[in-house]
């Protein structure tokens, strides 16, 4: 367990109120000083208490918060990348798209909390407090800091995880209790005694998460993907697991009828004829038209649309990681919020294209070594369009965009943290507030 520096040691407990909102930086940087002085004892220190405040685009990477008070506080897009929050109370609070990435939120309180497309990836979520919760609305003056002061009638409100990228996250015990996890990554994290009961985790991916103990009674798992989880088939007896991905053994242990081969719509069918068309090298199947078919919101994860004309096409919230979109034809394209890590675009026509608040990661847009017929180099290169793209807010961390060009690209605030741009010419690029700590802009330089 992780011992809390302040209110354990008998350490008087005041907390400094500021409205953060109107908040100078210089004024933030001295609530944490006092804040910092709060939680090791020393003399004037006071606890940092931004409660109804606006945290809203704030840079607080690595800013130890143990013990905050942030109840009901808005903190869209705020950049917590590895805070430490451990015992801190986020009640109510809005973190719409922060960045929460290898953040230490042990014990915190987010208990009614939004954190719908906030970046969880790799953080520490250990016995955190994510049921329901409403903050008790009197003239809007006080909060529900207890449950004793929670309106009765005034309905629960569960924390929001859509879309919320929670990949190798460490859950263990954590309380999510009705929690909304529409379109989760869930990846590899470890939900080991974790309560997901009446969990909504539909399209959630969960593949490859440690599930032991985790109750998951009357959880919705509707196209969730469980591939190599570790679960039992009593936990989900009571879920509903209608078009999950499932362990072939629970499949057999609770006498699921396999679903169908057979491609459900007309789509899936251009998909299909599309992937033959690669695999054979043009003999079978043909090269589709993609132009302006609307792929919202679908599963894709490492489709191959190598090739193909997808012009004006509509990927938005689509899950299309570790999809491949090689050579092709994608200008004017939408892809907001949808999901491309690990996705290939090398060489591919994005001009125009939209990524706002994509996840990117380790996605690979670089130049690709042009072939002959007979597959020998033709020691030419033809890079990635990027030309007017808007990438705002989206998280391109650890991508490459080698060679790419990037003329008018919108990276307004973009995360781009280790991503490599060498190659690249940023001059009439758009990067104000990208992250970009750690950065290649010159590989030889790295």
């Amino acid at each position: 367990m992780r011992p809390r520096k302040a209110d354990r040691e008998g350490i008087p407990v005041r907390a400094e109120f500021v409205p953060a909102g109107s908040m100078t930086p210089e004024e933030l940087k001295a609530t944490l000083e006092r804040h910092r002085w709060f939680l090791t004892g020393r003399r004037g220190g006071v606890r940092a208490n931004f409660k109804h405040g606006n945290l809203s685009d704030r840079n607080l990477a690595h800013a130890d918060l143990q013990s905050a008070v942030a109840t009901a506080t808005i903190c869209h897009r705020t950049n917590f990348f590895g805070a430490d929050l451990s015992f801190a109370d986020f009640f109510g609070a809005d973190l719409q798209d922060a960045d929460l990435t290898q953040a230490v939120l042990f014990r915190t309180d987010l208990r009614g909390a939004v954190l719908r497309g906030a970046k969880l990836t790799r953080s520490e979520l250990g016995q955190a407090d994510m049921r329901p919760g409403v903050i008790l609305d009197v003239r809007s003056q006080h909060v529900a800091d207890h449950p004793s002061l929670v309106n009765p009638d005034a309905g629960h409100s569960s924390v929001d995880l859509s879309e919320a990228s929670l990949s190798d996250a460490n859950l263990v015990r954590a309380d999510l209790e009705s929690a909304i996890l529409y379109h989760t990554d869930l990846t590899g994290a470890d939900l080991s005694d974790a309560n997901l009961s009446r969990a909504k985790l539909k399209n959630a991916d969960l593949s490859g998460a440690n599930l032991t103990g985790t109750r998951l009674e009357s959880a919705v798992l509707k196209g969730a993907n469980l591939t190599d989880a570790i679960v039992t088939a009593e936990q989900i007896q009571s879920a509903n697991v209608q078009g999950a991905i499932l362990p072939p053994k629970i499949v057999a242990e609770l006498g699921i009828q396999p679903e169908s081969d057979e491609p459900k719509d007309e789509i899936e069918h251009m998909i299909r004829r599309h992937a033959q068309w690669i695999e054979s090298s043009g003999a079978a199947g043909e090269r589709v038209d993609f132009s302006g078919v609307d792929f919202r919101r679908r599963r894709l994860r490492r489709a191959d649309f190598s090739g193909a004309r997808l012009a004006d096409a509509r990927f938005d919230e689509a899950d299309l990681t570790g999809a491949k979109f090689v050579l092709s034809v994608v200008s004017g394209a939408s892809f907001e919020r949808a999901k491309l890590a690990n996705a290939d675009l090398s060489g591919a026509e994005l001009s125009d294209a939209n990524f706002e608040r994509a996840d990117l990661r380790e996605a690979v847009i670089d130049a690709v070594d042009l072939r002959g017929p007979d597959g020998a180099p033709l020691g030419r290169k033809w890079p990635a369009n990027l030309t007017r793209a808007n990438l705002s807010f989206a998280n391109l961390a650890g991508a490459s965009l080698r060679s790419s060009i990037v003329d008018g690209a919108n990276f307004a605030r973009a995360v781009l943290k280790g991503t490599n741009l060498s190659g690249c010419n940023l001059r009439r690029a758009r990067l104000r507030g990208a992250q970009l700590e750690f950065a290649i802009l010159n590989e030889d330089a790295a």
